[in-house]
């Protein structure tokens, strides 16, 4: 059963050795169309070194950094590039200083789909507790350069502005404390005043003990309403010293270790490469071997003397060769040999069927005797 049905694998692709071929070509040329629209990504990457507290914040006891305990700076750095690079605007931001701002006039599906791709291409990740490290992936050497450069500028202007608008905040409360602080101080000295003039010290002796206690309390408001006003005050000047500091103590917090470069090398491996084209070939391959088996199992034609013993049970007797051999000149080598070898090995077959159902025939005459 095995040695017909390998005989019959063998002669189906040698029948047609040509159009089994066809899947195994097909494969290779669409592997070759693939290698030729086939882009390779360039990746660009980018260093920070987030320093805890910079040497500007300690001097002015002001630390406009505001850091998670449980997180390390560059933990906090990489949440917070990662939660911005969801926002639009963040991601629009990025984009204004590259190549990709002419395709922002083409539409609300193609300004979205851009901004999925420039996504879905970021990567933020740490190198110990202050170094975050930022690549960018593209089809191209120059873009991803530039958007790691501008996603890095985009976020410590980012730390800038949002500090800056904390910062301008804070002024203006104390501002209107200042002028809510002045008005009462200047209410309560009018009423000192006020009462003064009412009740002049007298010409001889002490005042009356009420009059006295009216004013220590008079005098106690303005105490405490110019001590408020005075607080008031400083804690303005130390909101605009935060509005000067903010962009240099954010220049110091963020330092750019390793400054992006434009990538020279495409980060799509020869082994991806190779992998990708050995799939094609063997899918080739494979189609090639499913029509070669099914063509074999599904052919009920008798093509050889075994066929015919496995088949109909019956002895072959004879062979009748090849009506229209095949000119020598036009076999090849190897082809010739496989004939030869498979007439031989025919002729072997069909004796030694022959003699065993001699044999057979002979122990059932003597049987009946």
């Amino acid at each position: 059963m095995y040695r017909l049905f390998t005989l019959r694998l063998i002669e189906t692709y040698f029948r047609h050795r040509w159009l089994y071929l066809i899947p195994i070509v097909v494969m290779a040329v669409a592997a070759g169309i693939y290698l030729t629209f086939l882009k390779m990504d360039y990746q660009s990457q980018g260093v920070l070194y987030v320093n805890d507290k910079s040497l500007l914040a300690s001097l002015s006891a002001i630390n406009v950094n505001n850091s998670n305990m449980w997180l390390t700076p560059a933990q906090a750095t990489a949440n917070e590039i990662n939660q911005l690079v969801r926002t639009d605007a963040f991601i629009r931001a990025i984009i204004h200083s590259t190549d990709l701002e002419k395709n922002m006039s083409e539409g609300p599906t193609a300004v979205n789909q851009v901004f999925s791709d420039i996504r879905a291409r970021i990567s933020v990740t740490t190198l110990g507790d202050n170094q975050t490290l930022i690549s960018v992936t593209t089809s191209s050497s120059d873009l991803s350069y530039q958007l790691v450069n501008s996603l890095i500028e985009n976020y410590i202007q980012w730390k800038i502005n949002s500090q800056k608008t904390e910062s301008l905040a804070a002024v203006k409360f104390f501002s209107d404390l200042i002028d809510q602080y002045k008005a009462s101080l200047e209410t309560n000295r009018s009423a000192l005043k006020t009462y003064m003039d009412a009740h002049p010290a007298p010409v001889r002796g002490e005042r009356p003990f009420s009059e006295q206690f009216e004013i220590d309390r008079l005098n106690s408001e303005i105490k405490i309403a110019q001590d408020r006003y005075t607080g008031a005050l400083d804690k303005e000047e130390n909101a605009k010293l935060a509005v000067q500091q903010v962009e240099t103590d954010s220049r110091q917090t963020y330092t750019l270790v390793d400054a992006p470069k434009i990538a020279l090398r495409s980060t799509t491996s020869t082994k991806s490469i190779a992998i990708s084209l050995a799939i094609f070939v063997g899918s080739g391959l494979l189609l090639t071997i499913i029509l070669v088996v099914g063509s074999s199992l599904l052919d009920r034609t008798v093509r050889f003397p075994l066929d015919v013993t496995y088949h109909l049970g019956l002895s072959v007797l004879a062979v009748i060769p090849t009506s229209r051999p095949v000119k020598k000149s036009r076999q090849s080598g190897l082809l010739l040999v496989w004939n030869q070898a498979k007439q031989v090995a025919d002729s072997i077959l069909s004796r030694a069927k022959i003699a065993r159902q001699k044999k057979a025939n002979v122990g059932d005459f003597k049987q009946s005797v």
